[in-house]
């Protein structure tokens, strides 16, 4: 992508010539991007570009010509199947530079003059077409200024556009994260006091583009902004919010710079968005609970794969945004829960309104292609089809809705079905109609198109038409209009009906048995005909041109129209769902805390199992707010967490929920540590990985929180695991305060928490019958009597001589260590850590240490040290 070649050629004294002069001054516009120059039906790379480019796409590299001894590698790529080679290039973080023949070849003197009309990377694709429906394509660009980041996020294939402002490098790593942009607009240097940032800009496949710093300074930047936010100087909140601006300008500049647009119809209208009144999550929580994918091929085992029955793109990609910001504002949540209950209780409406949307097209792209130029009269049809669709589904719903929905904004219906009746009337709607065809504007729309028409594909029957007027006119039976190549059109009539030709008509050649005229008709036929087809083409699209003026007119009210399509479409599947699977509606109490859940289940796996699937019943709340969950390996703990969790996240979205009745508090952060593996990248050991998620929650948890802790402590030796475990146990009773599920097999805390205000222990019940284990999975209040993790060994398969051997091991350590027996207040025996409960501190223990505290042994004579030692002695309990 240099142009080191090129300039030692110039600086050599070589001349160019005229195409690789012209060339040279386009690619000296973009010299660290390829430039793909259009030649005919061919898109044509050169020098380094070319090397590059034929490795990257496995083209031929070939040459051509030479300036001077230098041969010129070349390879292309053709134009009809460009958007497959370019979408590769910008696939693999890179950019090109697309430059077009701007005048017609006919019209021009010397060389065909040449623009770049659009920039294309992995944020701003060259086939909005094959463009994935499910996902967005955030371009972010960020400042850091006043203690806060200010991050506006651009997704230029929809228009989705928003801004944050966040106050700390974690929580924009995780915005970062959860968004997973595709570029990110920086200036260099601009992370360096942001260890975590640049750790993860480095580690992503995020392209990132470098601007001069002044484009982030909003006395240099305002013209940017204003191309992206018209309004923003009479946004009262942007007027309140000014540093949001400094990277919407360094946006704005970045678009502008490489989008050759005057106006960016499709982009929407800026959001600010408050993260006060939503709930945080982490994508590492999302994905641990299974709520989004961890791959894309596991999307249907997720809960956004399960709840996800859209049928449009929009509402594909709506559905994932709402799972990026579950709610805290109990009044918008109960909306979203009312319009559920309204629909599922329609359920004539909710089927017949999905038929419908199957008319729907992805109109945020399409005014996307419009804005760009790229629209095609497909693109028109769908529209006009996807409005149409939208006027009954809008009539239907407001009769069956009775009150009013936020989310749902108010839209211009009268001047979008005149855009669909005038796309109707205007766009022919036969397959393979085209403005190469002559055929894409429908007949009868413009009567001087009609003509061009008429003329460019039936110019026999037009000549017939003529020569049988002048035979009617002149009375000459054998008149004939002919063409030739050198004279064109003309009339000919034989030379004994001479005396009947009229005096309009030309003579333009005598022949022996002869003469040929002209008329002014004739001649103005004739240039008619030769230009009729290049006439049809122009006017044609000249037609549809205005026609897209129209719809980018309508753009603000189109992409209300998707917005309102793409929540209706999410709201009927999260309902779908919601009457498939036997969900409910969850009552919040908002000063309360509370998960109170009846027959609970989780969804995934009772999708798989069936009736099979015990629910489970669980009450944490303001006096009992922690719950230690002991028990086996495959016992259902932590299904039990998962479930939980996931009703409270789908309340949080608006959602109904996987149980019989749900009772639930508004949580401010929803925590999940379930298991931990090595991160090798970053040399962290489990034992590290888990202490560092679980040092995460204690900085952010509040008593508003929900933390699910699966096994912690388990990476590193007995002892020490189950001091943190005791530790962490009694700092999320005592201190934290928060709803906590923490599932272990330290049995030793059993009494720990059955001592502690605020906790209870849980278990999964099982039944031992005769040595034989059956796991009934019901959550029931008390702690675990057993393990029996060597029977569940046996259930995997390893060697009876193993199990054996387990079994008389297992023996001699609880003969060493016994465990207290928590179903009875009396301790038979310490466990490991009794000693330094501190609710259980012996009462001897305390005597010896008052007793040690008041002597000073330097002081000290023999016999008073062994009369002290003789004291201490009687304080011991006996033996």
């Amino acid at each position: 992508m240099s142009l080191i070649t090129l300039d030692q050629i110039i600086q050599s004294g070589q001349k160019l010539t005229p195409m690789m002069e012209q060339y040279y001054k386009l690619k000296k516009q973009y010299p660290d991007i390829f430039l793909l120059y259009r030649m005919g039906d061919f898109y044509e790379v050169f020098f380094e570009d070319a090397v590059e480019v034929s490795k990257i796409l496995n083209i031929t590299l070939t040459h051509r010509g030479s300036i001077g001894e230098i041969k010129i590698p070349m390879a292309g790529i053709p134009h009809h199947a460009a958007s497959s080679y370019i979408d590769k290039l910008t696939s693999r973080g890179l950019k090109a530079a697309i430059c077009e023949q701007i005048e017609d070849p006919k019209d021009a003197i010397g060389i065909v003059k040449r623009a770049v009309t659009q920039v294309v990377s992995p944020g701003m694709p060259y086939d909005l077409e094959k463009t994935e429906g499910l996902e967005n394509r955030f371009i972010a660009c960020a400042h850091y200024q006043n203690k806060n980041f200010q991050l506006v996020l651009l997704d230029y294939t929809t228009g989705l556009f928003r801004g944050y402002f966040i106050s700390s490098e974690d929580e924009f790593v995780e915005k970062l994260k959860l968004y997973a942009p595709k570029e990110m607009i920086t200036f260099m240097g601009q992370y360096d006091q942001f260890p975590k940032v640049v750790e993860y800009l480095k580690t992503q496949n995020i392209l990132k583009t470098h601007l001069s710093i002044e484009y982030f300074d909003l006395s240099h930047s305002r013209i940017y902004v204003e191309k992206l936010i018209p309004s923003y100087q009479r946004d009262k909140t942007l007027g309140a919010a000014k540093e949001i601006l400094s990277p919407v300008g360094a946006l704005g500049f970045y678009i502008t710079s490489t989008q050759d647009l005057c106006k960016l119809h499709h982009i929407r209208p800026f959001s600010l968005i408050s993260e006060k009144g939503k709930m945080k999550i982490s994508l590492a929580t999302l994905k641990g609970l299974e709520i989004l994918p961890g791959q894309k091929e596991n999307y249907k085992y997720s809960m956004l794969g399960h709840l996800d029955k859209t049928i449009t793109s929009m509402g594909s990609r709506f559905i994932k945004n709402l799972f990026l910001a579950p709610l805290c504002d109990e009044d918008l949540i109960n909306q979203r829960l009312d319009l559920i209950q309204v629909l599922s209780e329609n359920k004539t409406f909710l089927n017949e309104t999905r038929e419908e949307l199957k008319q729907v097209r992805d109109i945020e792209r399409i005014l996307a292609k419009t804005t760009l130029n790229k629209a095609t009269s497909s693109d028109t049809l769908h529209l006009m089809h996807t409005i149409e669709a939208f006027a009954r589904i809008d009539h239907n719903l407001q009769s069956i809705l009775q009150f009013p929905i936020s989310d749902l904004a108010p839209s211009n219906l009268p001047k979008l079905t005149n855009l669909a009746e005038e796309i109707k009337i205007i766009i022919n709607d036969e397959i393979g109609a085209s403005i190469d065809k002559g055929n894409l504007i429908r007949d009868g729309f413009n009567e001087q198109r009609d003509r061009l028409k008429k003329i460019s594909q039936h110019t026999q029957i037009e000549l017939q038409k003529i020569e049988d007027k002048y035979k009617k006119e002149t009375g000459i039976g054998n008149l004939k209009i002919k063409y030739n190549n050198v004279a064109g059109y003309f009339i000919e009539v034989s030379k004994s009906h001479l005396d009947k030709v009229p005096t309009h008509f030309k003579r333009k050649q005598t022949l022996v048995n002869a003469e040929r005229y002209l008329t002014d008709e004739l001649i103005q036929f004739e240039k008619e005909i030769l230009t009729a087809k290049d006439k049809l083409e122009k006017m044609e699209r000249e037609l549809f041109n205005n026609l897209l003026s129209s719809i980018k007119n309508l753009s603000s009210d189109i992409l209300i129209m998707a917005h309102n399509l793409a929540f209706l479409d999410t709201f009927l599947s999260l309902s779908l769902v919601a009457c498939q699977e036997g969900y409910t509606r969850p009552i919040f109490l908002k000063d309360n805390k509370i998960i109170e859940v009846q027959a609970g289940f989780h969804p995934l796996i009772k999708h798989f199992i069936q009736e099979k699937f015990i629910s489970h019943n669980l009450n944490l709340n303001q006096d009992c707010y922690f719950g230690l969950i002991t028990g086996p390996n495959m016992a259902g703990k932590t299904t039990v967490m998962r479930e939980m969790a996931i009703i409270q996240f789908l309340g949080q979205i608006g959602s109904f929920v996987p149980a019989k009745r749900a009772t639930l508090s508004l949580c401010d952060y929803l925590f999940c540590r379930l298991g931990a593996s090595d991160d090798i990248t970053k040399g962290q050991s489990t034992f590290m990985v888990e202490m560092t998620e679980a040092a995460e929650i204690i900085r952010h948890a509040t008593c508003k929180s929900f933390i699910i802790l699966d096994e912690l402590g388990r990476g590193t030796s007995t002892h020490d695991g189950l001091a943190i475990a005791w530790a962490l146990t009694e700092h999320l009773i005592k201190k934290t305060k928060a709803l906590c599920l923490f599932a272990t097999h330290y049995h030793e805390l059993i009494e720990v928490v059955s001592k502690l205000s605020g906790a209870k222990n849980l278990t999964t019940e099982i039944i031992n019958q005769d040595g034989k284990v059956h796991f009934l999975y019901r959550l029931i209040e008390q702690g675990a009597t057993e393990s029996f993790g060597i029977y569940v060994a046996g259930l995997a398969g390893l060697p009876e001589s193993i199990l054996k051997r387990s079994s008389e091991l297992l023996h001699k350590l609880e003969s060493r260590h016994p465990v207290t027996n928590h179903k009875s207040p009396t301790v038979l025996q310490p466990g490991f850590f009794d000693e330094i409960a501190e609710q259980n501190t012996p009462q001897y223990l305390i005597d010896i240490e008052n007793i040690l505290k008041r002597i000073d042994p330097m002081q000290m004579t023999p016999i008073e040290a062994l009369s002290t030692l003789d004291q201490i002695k009687k304080n011991l309990p006996l033996q």
